[in-house]
Formats: C-alpha cells, structure tokens, sequence
C-alpha cells in the first residue's frame, strides 16, 4: 500500500512487479519487522504540524556550539545513541568538528573528530559526484544510455532499456526497483528511491576508466578534497579509526532463535526416525541431543553467512552467530543445571521431571529473551570484510564528510555547467523537495538546501547544506535502525528550519511519485 500525498500519484500497477524484487530484499530485513513492536519504539508522527524556527544564519558561532553541546550531551542519553560525530559548516569554513559519546558501548573508546562511522547511502552522492567528473573528462555524457557504455548486458531487453542514463540513475528516476533489474516504469516519469542505479553506475564508471571503484573514488574525491581516512572498502589501518555499529541484542537473538528452532526441529524429527531405525527405540539420549543442537546451530550459522554474506551483512552473520552461541551455551548450561536438580528432587516421578523440565525451559528461554531486551547497545563486529558498494559502504568522519559537503555546495572540481547538475531538478517529489543528480533538494523560505541521508541497522548518517548562505551539518550516529531519525533532529537543532519534507522522504514516502 502507498500513501497517496498533496500533489502525488502512486503508480500502483507496478506495484506487482516491485513485491517479486522485494522478497528477497524481505529476507534481509524480516527480522527487524519481528522485533520492532517488541523494542518499544514510539515514533512521532513524521507529517504533524512543527513549529517553524528561522535558519541559524544570523547567530554567532560560539552561541551555536555552545547550545550544540549541551544539546547533543542530553539528547544523547535521553535517545541511547552511543556516540555522535558532528562538523559544522559556517560562512563557507568547517569552523566546529567534535565527538560526543562512545565509538563502542564495550570498550568505551571515545568518539572524536576524526571517528569513522558509515554513512551508508551518503555513498550515493560520492558516486554521483564521481560520475560527473567523468562527465568533465569526457569518459561519460548524462544522456547516453548507461547500458550502452558496456560490454556485457546488464539491464534485461526491455522496451524502456535504451531509455535509462545516467541523469535517470543519480536522481532515482530510473525505473530500477530495491533490487531487481527490471524496469517499474519509464525513466523520468517517477521517483523510487533505489540503490540498484548506483550499482548499474558503478559498472559503468570502472568500465569506462579501467580503474577499481575504490581506486577512482580516491583519485577523483577523497585524494583532492584530503579525505585521507576515507574509504568504500575494509582497510586494517582504518579500521581502528572507525565506531562500531549497535544493535538491540534481541535482534540477532529472536533472529537466530527463530531460525535455530525451526531446524531444530526438524532434525529431531529426523534424528527420532534415525535411531528408531538404528536402535529399536524412541528414546533420545542427552548426547543425541547436544547433538543435534550442535548440527543446528552449524546449520543456521552456515545459512546467514551464506545469505547475509550475499548482500554485505556478513557482520550480522558473525554476531546473530556469536549470540546464538553465547545463549545456546547458556540455556544448556542452566537446563540441565535445573534438570539434575529435578531428577535428583523427584527421582521416581517421570511424568513430574516432565513437566517441571518443560516448565524450566521456558522460563529459561524468557529469562534470556528478557536479557536480550536490557542490552540496547550491542556493538557489532566491525572485522568482516566488504566489497567496494557505490551506494552504502562509504566509512568516513564528520569532519571528512564536510569537506565534501562544501565541495558540493560551491564545487570547485567540477564545470560551472557540469556543477549545475547538482542542484538542477531532475524529479519531483513534492513543492517543497525535488531530486538532483546526486542529492535531494529542499526548498525553504531561506533558500534551498543539498541533503542526503545514510542508513543501514547500525548506523545513521545526515548531511545538509545550504549553498546560498555557505551554511551546514554532518551528523553521523552509530545506534540501531529502531530509533532513525536521531541524526536529522541533531542536524535541525544545529541549522534551524524545518526539516519535515525530509523526514518523509528519509521514510520513503515520496516513492512512485509522479513527475509534473
């Protein structure tokens, strides 16, 4: 179902084919879905009426900073956001960078400056502002089709194939749904926020240069502006640098519980008939048992990698994993703990050890569900490896991330033409928020501002800036995906204005928009 808002039309009958891309896109995420009532967040309603404040434009530095820090020291706790990475872009200069908090809730290391954190989709308007430099050496054009820059086809034939470019891609105008390669509708046409153009980009960036994506991003943006402690790839002398990203624990634990039981099981039913056969008997001994608890949690761990792994979520693999262990380890430790003092109480009565042995499993089972929920900051595993992603594996600072923001607001690397296409609507969203190639654009009574968004389960990421009065914010954040808006209400607080055409667009409620 999609909202159908003031000026908008949903393009339901598309609708069909978008639910077959995104089963798998379910797959990801569906655990999320399970636990997100029982995590208790109470989200605001995103269209409520809010009172409108001026622009941030006329006060001093110092009073901004000021308010910023007493700001971000409370509602830091009152949200349970481990730490902040803020950088304040005033009169054109980044004049405030600082870190609040902690960069992992364990070890306690302090965030600074300088603190790594993804940015996820932020990544998108890095991509977008690579592309266009290509643009200026002449390896692209923005109206070409994009699939004719390659060698190997990587849209499907379609009648809408030759049609996609690469403004239609920068500006989610392509077509391309969530994950899916088919076209939903005719490029140009609609909005649908997608990651997919940036993957089709990506192909034709290395294709056209010959050069690692990783490698380009450097030559053409993080080399240039010093963004020396970025990068889309894992690299180990980076990875100090970088925060962890926290999750609620009863996330990986209610996803691999669910998982664990359901093979479970299974193999007990299968192992019921297996040594019917061998033994002559129904009964199971507590090493069959162990077991088969031990070929189920092989099993399972072996699935999420396997899935997970496919889109990048090996880290949620290790720890689903990891917790899955530490709770199996810790249910078997206190039932059989509970059983031999059971047995041991009532040693002729069967059917009572029964009994008050399924009784105690599951009391076990809420006692470590109840535990899960008390550890709101579990940090992930922040060693798996990742491949290079154009649109969401971006790890940069604050402070980093602002350089870039300037560049965009007044690009010094680009053309004067070539930089208009940053700013230049390519889609309508709504009359108060279209989409350039790269970034969205939001108009405001004080002027228009360049924004983009980063978020993935473990992290939460802003940058907005207004070009014509040389003023902006980078907030990066590593809490959990159950509390998302944290960074963009750090980022009004620093700037002022309203941000609620951002918040819809942050909730995906512009996709299918129609183009006027």
């Amino acid at each position: 179902m999609r909202f159908e808002l003031p000026g908008l039309v949903c393009h339901m009958k598309d609708w069909g084919q978008e639910r077959k891309s995104n089963r798998r896109f379910t797959l990801i995420c569906f655990f999320l879905i399970l636990v997100m009532p029982l995590c208790g967040q109470d989200e605001a309603s995103i269209g409520s009426s809010q009172q409108e404040s001026m622009l941030r434009i006329a006060e001093p530095l110092d009073s901004i900073v000021a308010d910023l820090k007493n700001f971000i020291a409370k509602y830091r706790i009152e949200e349970n956001i481990p730490g902040v990475g803020i950088a304040l872009l005033y009169q054109g200069k980044i004049a405030w960078a600082e870190g609040f908090g902690v960069a992992n809730a364990w070890s306690r290391e302090p965030v600074t400056a300088n603190t790594n954190f993804e940015v996820a989709s932020i990544s998108k308007v890095v991509t977008a502002y690579m592309a266009l430099r290509l643009v200026d050496e002449g390896k692209l054009a923005i109206d070409r089709p994009l699939q004719s820059y390659l060698r190997k086809e990587w849209l499907p034939r379609s009648a809408y194939r030759d049609s996609v470019t690469l403004q239609h891609v920068l500006s989610h105008s392509s077509g391309l749904g969530k994950l899916s390669r088919d076209l939903m509708f005719r490029p140009g046409t609609a909005y649908y926020y997608a990651a997919n153009g940036f993957i089709f980009a990506k192909e034709v960036l290395e294709e056209v240069t010959g050069e690692p994506f990783e490698e380009l991003a450097r030559r053409l943006v993080f080399a240039p502006l010093g963004m020396v402690n970025s990068s889309f790839i894992k690299k180990d002398g980076l990875t100090p640098l970088t925060a962890s990203g926290h999750v609620r624990a009863v996330i990986p634990v209610v996803l691999f519980g669910i998982l664990f039981a359901a093979a479970f099981l299974v193999i007990v039913l299968l192992g019921l008939i297996i040594m019917r056969l061998l033994r002559k008997s129904w009964r199971l001994k507590r090493s069959d048992i162990v077991m088969f608890v031990g070929i189920a949690f092989v099993l399972v761990a072996a699935a999420l990698f396997i899935i997970l792994g496919k889109v990048s979520f090996s880290e949620f693999a290790w720890l689903s994993s990891m917790c899955g262990f530490v709770s199996l380890a810790l249910f078997l430790s206190l039932f059989y703990a509970a059983r031999g003092f059971i047995v041991k109480k009532y040693p002729q009565k069967k059917g009572r050890q029964r009994v008050l042995g399924s009784a105690m499993a599951a009391l076990i089972i809420a006692a470590i569900f109840l535990l899960a929920t008390g550890i709101r900051n579990l940090p992930v595993p922040k060693w798996p490896a990742y491949k290079a992603s154009p649109a969401g594996t971006l790890r940069t600072s604050a402070k980093e991330l602002a350089l870039f923001m300037n560049e965009i607001s007044k690009p010094r690397m680009l053309k004067k033409e070539t930089a208009e296409y940053l700013r230049t609507p390519r889609i309508k969203l709504s009359d108060d928020l279209s989409w350039g190639m790269g970034p969205g654009i939001f108009y405001s009574a004080e002027g228009y501002a360049l924004w983009q968004w980063g978020q993935h389960i473990d992290f939460q990421s802003i940058m907005i800036v207004y070009p014509e009065h040389d003023f902006g914010v980078v907030v990066c954040t590593n809490n959990d995906l159950m509390n998302p808006d944290v960074a963009a209400r750090i980022a009004q607080r620093a700037l002022g204005g309203s941000i609620d055409p951002i918040l819809r667009a942050i909730h995906l409620q512009y996709d299918y928009a129609r183009s006027d």
